[in-house]
């Protein structure tokens, strides 16, 4: 049945039972009601793109478990459909979503789509897609969701495409990609995500893409430093074609494709903020005049791989301006192996006493050992002593030996059996 080009605002009325295919594109339609093609349960083709659709009642395909091709693309209008829409269409095999307006996919949208091969959602306003969202689609082999506003593509984002054969995320927004993002897609063919904000990739995140041969990352930022490391390996053991990956920093290797670099030149770390590179192998750090519009993805501030490399005399601070053991400054090492250390080291310090009285941190530590604070007491009590500053000091360095009150001050030093003895001694010359 074609009706294509007509001018109509309303679908047909009373359509016979038997059509199989049914073609209302480039009309006027602005909705598609729930009765519309309640008796055509023959359909295997409707065809509903460049229209002026603006609303899809729920159930307006129910009964269609015959369809095979729907194509609702070229309706900037529509803007959001229900999580229902689709339901029972259990023989559909291509879904055509393009240019629709579509900011969000609800959950559960393709719930039950167990024979979708091909499926289109380029040319939208999609920002984000929830995780698990395709996870019926077990045979869906060509993904188009290019041209969108897509930011990052999580660990769960592609769950359950076990036969996509063709992924096109390209002219987009992606900053992430996370390490799981492609576990599922074992058989994937091609893989395009140029033109996005792309500065690093996990190669683990590539490993799983086992039958690849088509790639693209042209038209990204790439920061060529340690970070790349990872890609470069990856790329090494990589058989199929690729575009070239554009250094845009550091400045000398500006331009410079990242998979023909040589090892030793992503031994080093450049951070985007004040566009400097720090080698890692002789520590120098130097600063480049130009700035490059650089991303860093969110927890790559400090690359995990710069950190690893850190120098260990950094970790050990001495004592800051306070006056404060390592213990207080471990907090700025931002170095979680050296700061569990460090924990470690002063809570032993400040729990475990030595035998002489004093609390040693431990051999090599820079802070050396914390002394008791009785402990500046501990000579007051020998006959060379010099005499102290403190008046209170001098009088209980003095009379030592008949003032009790200067004995229980000075506890640390005194042992028991001193004391005892000194008391034998004292009720020996009362008695007299």
């Amino acid at each position: 049945m074609a009706c294509q080009q007509r001018g109509l605002s309303t679908v047909p009325a009373e359509i016979p039972g038997h059509i199989q295919r049914i073609f209302l594109q480039i009309n006027k339609l602005t909705e598609i009601r729930s009765t519309a093609f309640s008796l055509c349960r023959n359909l295997t083709v409707l065809w509903l793109y460049s229209n002026n659709i603006r609303h899809i009642e729920a159930g307006a395909f129910y009964g269609l478990e015959r369809l095979e091709e729907l194509d609702i693309g070229d309706n900037n209008d529509l803007r959001s459909i229900s999580s229902t829409a689709f339901s029972g269409l259990s023989r559909l095999q291509t879904l055509h979503l393009h240019r629709c307006g579509l900011s969000e996919l609800p959950y559960g949208v393709f719930m039950g789509l167990s024979s979708l091969q091909y499926l289109y959602l380029q040319d939208n306003n999609l920002i984000a897609i929830h995780d698990n969202t395709f996870l019926d689609l077990a045979n869906l082999a060509v993904l188009h969701l290019h041209n969108n506003r897509i930011k990052a593509v999580t660990d769960h984002m592609f769950r359950g495409l076990l036969s996509l054969d063709r992924l096109l995320l390209h002219q987009n927004r992606v900053s992430v990609v996370h390490r799981r993002a492609f576990h599922d897609l074992r058989r994937l063919n091609t893989l395009f995500l140029f033109h996005n904000n792309l500065t690093v990739l996990s190669g683990e995140a590539m490993e799983p893409l086992v039958s690849l041969r088509y790639l693209r990352l042209n038209g990204n930022q790439w920061i060529c430093d340690c970070r790349a490391r990872a890609l470069w390996d990856w790329f090494k053991t990589f058989k199929g074609s690729s575009s070239e990956l554009e250094c845009h920093a550091p400045e000398h290797l500006f331009t410079k494709d990242l998979k023909l670099l040589k090892s030793s030149e992503l031994e080093g770390c450049y951070d985007s903020r004040r566009h400097t590179w720090t080698s890692l192998v002789n520590g120098r750090s130097s600063q480049y005049g130009k700035g490059f519009s650089t991303q860093t993805p969110p927890g790559a501030a400090i690359p995990r791989c710069c950190l690893a490399n850190m120098d260990k005399s950094s970790i050990l601070s001495d004592k800051g301006p306070s006056g404060h053991s390592s213990y207080d400054s471990q907090q700025i090492t931002k170095n979680p192996l050296k700061e569990k250390e460090n924990i470690s080291r002063t809570k032993g310090a400040e729990l475990g006493v030595s035998k002489n009285g004093s609390h040693t941190v431990g051999p090599g530590d820079s802070s050396g050992t914390l002394t008791h604070p009785l402990d500046k007491h501990r000579h007051e009590f020998t006959e060379d002593q010099q005499s102290s500053d403190n008046p209170l000091q001098k009088k209980c360095s003095q009379n030592f030996k008949s003032d009790g009150r200067c004995l229980i001050d000075s506890g640390s030093t005194v042992s028991v059996i001193d004391i005892m003895l000194l008391l034998v001694v004292w009720l020996f010359w009362s008695l007299r």
